[in-house]
């Protein structure tokens, strides 16, 4: 098996600012953290069997939920006190859980690097079956001097280690065993135990969040590697004898009431569609069937959720959204605060970032006083680009 260990547990002191009060791996922006953007990407990697995440008991409420979004996420695990203590803890459940063979390979990686490449993972790997360990590295740019003489360190006897690190997961669990020191990475634990390491060529998209500066860096990578999508819903549901309708999450008494299977919100219904479009996931009726009994008199607001659902499970978040709701009966209007506000917290996003509009047919057309209600809208979505 190839085993993936993210240490999720540091504090990230240097990190916290004003706008971040969570350790950095944490940080919410444009509705994904830094340890979401990067198990998104290991989640999917095709070599990777199982991801094990170390994490500071204190934020563990943090983390529990994320194996029902991330499926190869096997184990979640307390840290130490240091990043050596947290890697051994995880080295160690491994070895308890798992019928570990000869074969078997780790990878040990920092939640505060979440632009990894898959690229860079499988070149770990490859090189990894002719040595114990193997390490991305990279040459130093900068003129380096002593902090108290200033005297210039010759730069060129000195390369800088980044992470994943992969190891033969018995001979690095054997090297953690045995030392008696405390390191600062893996490799170092590997090297202090005599295992055969390779350094390949690291990444310079794959730094460390390491200052609030670094934050910044982050949110500017994020917004790059966003792209937007543009989804489009129309539903119309025809009148028929009742008292009650529903537009828009709000029960409204009524001349009618709606056909439908469900409760006929065709608002909600236009929404949810709209966001199905823009994620490339269908359509309503591809979700829940209307020949399915048991959505008979549904809340429409159960296909909202599924459909925010996916949204999160993208990491996506909405931009704007734009509804139009055609009809001559009943007048919106005097409604459209109310419906705002029940979408807004149904899609968990400001108001400003939902327009509500209204047209009549002027009794013209299939869409009138007589014949139902018909609502279109079109959203716009920012996911990560995968």
């Amino acid at each position: 098996m190839k085993h993936f260990i993210i240490l999720a547990g540091g504090e990230g002191k240097r990190a916290l600012g004003r706008k971040n009060k969570l350790p950095k791996q944490f940080y919410n922006y444009a509705n994904i953290s830094p340890l979401e953007y990067l198990l998104s990407s290991i989640n999917k990697h095709h070599l990777i069997d199982s991801i094990t995440i170390v994490v500071n008991k204190n934020h563990r409420k943090l983390v529990n939920d994320l194996p029902k979004k991330y499926k190869k996420i096997e184990n979640i695990v307390n840290g130490g006190l240091s990043r050596h203590e947290s890697s051994f803890k995880g080295l160690n459940l491994l070895f308890k859980k798992y019928n570990v063979t000869k074969n078997d390979i780790v990878l040990i990686h920092d939640a505060a690097r979440p632009f990894v490449s898959k690229k860079l993972i499988t070149n770990c790997l490859n090189k990894l079956e002719s040595y114990d360990g193997v390490f991305p590295s990279l040459d130093i740019d900068d003129t380096l001097r002593k902090k108290v003489t200033l005297d210039i360190v010759n730069r060129n006897s000195l390369i800088t280690s980044q992470t994943p690190q992969a190891f033969n997961l018995s001979k690095i669990f054997k090297a953690y065993t045995n030392t008696k020191d405390q390191f600062t990475d893996d490799v170092s634990v590997a090297h202090e135990q005599g295992l055969k390491i390779k350094k390949i060529k690291g990444d310079r998209l794959n730094f460390k969040i390491t200052t609030y500066s670094d934050i910044k860096i982050y949110e500017d990578t994020i917004n790059r590697n966003l792209i937007n999508k543009v989804g489009i819903g129309y539903d119309f549901h025809k009148f028929k004898k009742g008292n009650f309708i529903k537009l828009g999450g709000i029960k409204l008494k009524s001349r009618y009431s709606l056909e439908a299977n469900s409760d006929g919100d065709p608002v909600l219904h236009s929404v949810t569609d709209a966001i199905f479009g823009a994620l490339g996931k269908d359509d309503i009726g591809k979700h829940f069937k209307p020949s399915d009994k048991k959505y008979k008199g549904a809340n429409s607001k159960i296909f909202i959720k599924k459909a925010v659902d996916l949204l999160n499970e993208s990491n996506g978040r909405i931009s704007n959204l734009d509804i139009n709701i055609i009809c001559d009966y009943p007048k919106i209007t005097p409604l459209r605060n109310k419906i705002l506000e029940s979408i807004s917290k149904m899609l968990e996003v400001k108001k400003s970032k939902i327009n509500l509009k209204s047209t009549s047919t002027e009794k013209e057309g299939f869409v009138n006083t007589k014949y139902g209600i018909a609502t279109q809208s079109i959203i716009s979505i920012e996911v990560p680009n995968e």
